[in-house]
This record gives structure tokens, C-alpha cells and sequence, in this order.
């Protein structure tokens, strides 16, 4: 026998209060779920973090299996504002800083500045896990194969920081990126219609305006090391 129309909106109803019960990661996993249905979480009370573990295929992009690597991605509670810890359990990748993980097999999935401006924002789990996870670790397949990887990588330490500012905030050299982080750190607002600190001559909000919201994003402190640190390099 059909539900009847009452029936169906109880059914609604009650999906509805469950819903509201669930954790805004809870409610994304479901989601995530779909897409990667070999993983699996559990709330771990004593380190206060949702736990996905699990094995996570990776494809080509004409769908032809690579290979599988198992995984352990720690989401913590401030979830959707968080950057989650991932770790390949399967040691495919060899432990080597030239792979871009630690000897413990922490993934280093992108510079940290990325990762700390994309938490600002909020991160969506299937998202994270699709663009940042899983293209780690097809990257790291492609480089065992090539011995190179698609697209680049930043480079290692301070060299890093200091690519991170050049392609992706488009300054053209450390003087500029020196000149542009004193600017943000110091007490002066940044206007609009201001000259840009990158130097160019072009009003703010024609030029670096986006970079200067992002790089606020980052936190005083991470500016000013960036700043000494890579002040130091020039002579």
C-alpha cells in the first residue's frame, strides 16, 4: 500500500528534525558520502575531531583506475572554519620532503597560507576532500610515474613563501612583497583609492585590493614573520 499524503509529510518532518540534530560536518559527510562511499568517520571525544579513515580510489580523468591509497583525514571541531589534517596510511608515497610529506606520513596538500585563507572562508567537505585530497594524492601518482608533477609545486620553506606571494598575489619580486607587508602590518588602513603598496602607481581597488583582503585574512602575526623572514633575504 502507497503512503498517504499524511504519511509522507510525517516522513519529511521527521527526516527534517533529524537533520537539525545533525553537526554542520555530519550533514556534509552525508553529501560526501556520495561521492566517496569508501569512507567512514567517528567523533573521537579526546581529540575533540571527526576521524574519516577509509581508502580512496583514484582515477585518471578518462576514469581508468590508478590505484587506491588509504587514508586518515582529521576534521576538527570548527568545522566548516578548520583545516583538516591528512595522512596516507598505505605508504605508496615515499617519505621524503620531496614528496611533500612528513616522515609520519602527514600530507602536505597545499602552502599553508592557502589553507589558512581558505579556512577563513569555510570549507565544504566534498569540495576539500575533491580539490585538495584527492588531488594530492593523483599528483603524487603522476610522480611516481613521470617523476615530476603536473602542474608544479611550491617550493620547500621560506622559498615557498615567497613563491606563494609572487604567483599568486602577482608581486614581482621580494622588494614588493616587503613593500606590500609593511603596508598591511603597519597601523594605516589600506584605502581604496590609495596607491597601491606594490608600487605600480595604480589605485588600490584597481590592483591589489583582493590580495590585501586575502592576505588580512592570515593573521597579523603570520604577516610580520613573513615579513622579517623574508626581509632578511634581501640585501
Amino acid at each position: 500500500m502507497l503512503p498517504t499524503s499524511r504519511q509522507l509529510r510525517l516522513q519529511v518532518n521527521l527526516i527534517m528534525i533529524l537533520n537539525k540534530k545533525k553537526s554542520p560536518f555530519e550533514r556534509d559527510f552525508i553529501v560526501a558520502k556520495e561521492r566517496f562511499p569508501k569512507l567512514t568517520y567517528v567523533w573521537n571525544a579526546k581529540i575533540m575531531m571527526w576521524v574519516i579513515t577509509g581508502e580512496l580510489d583514484i582515477c585518471d580523468v578518462e576514469g581508468v583506475y590508478w590505484n587506491t591509497f588509504q587514508i586518515t583525514i582529521l576534521v576538527p571541531r570548527g568545522y566548516p572554519y578548520c583545516v583538516p589534517i591528512v595522512a596516507e596510511k598505505s605508504t605508496i608515497i615515499p617519505r621524503d620532503i620531496e614528496w611533500h610529506i612528513s616522515p609520519e606520513g602527514i600530507c602536505c596538500l597545499d602552502i599553508s597560507h592557502n589553507l589558512k585563507a581558505m579556512s577563513k572562508l569555510g570549507i565544504d567537505l566534498t569540495s576539500f576532500i575533491s580539490e585538495k585530497v584527492y588531488t594530492y594524492f593523483a599528483n603524487q601518482l603522476y610522480k611516481l610515474e613521470k617523476n615530476k608533477y603536473a602542474g608544479g609545486e611550491y617550493a620547500h620553506h621560506l622559498d615557498g613563501v615567497i613563491q606563494y606571494y609572487i604567483e599568486t598575489h602577482q608581486l614581482q619580486d621580494k622588494r614588493a612583497i616587503v613593500a606590500m607587508l609593511q603596508q598591511i602590518t603597519s597601523k594605516t588602513n589600506i584605502g581604496r583609492n590609495d596607491p597601491c603598496p606594490c608600487g605600480n602607481g595604480k589605485k588600490t581597488k584597481h590592483c591589489h585590493q583582493s590580495s590585501i583582503d586575502t592576505l588580512k585574512t592570515l593573521g597579523h602575526e603570520r604577516l610580520l614573520s613573513d615579513l622579517k623572514n623574508i626581509s632578511e633575504t634581501i640585501k
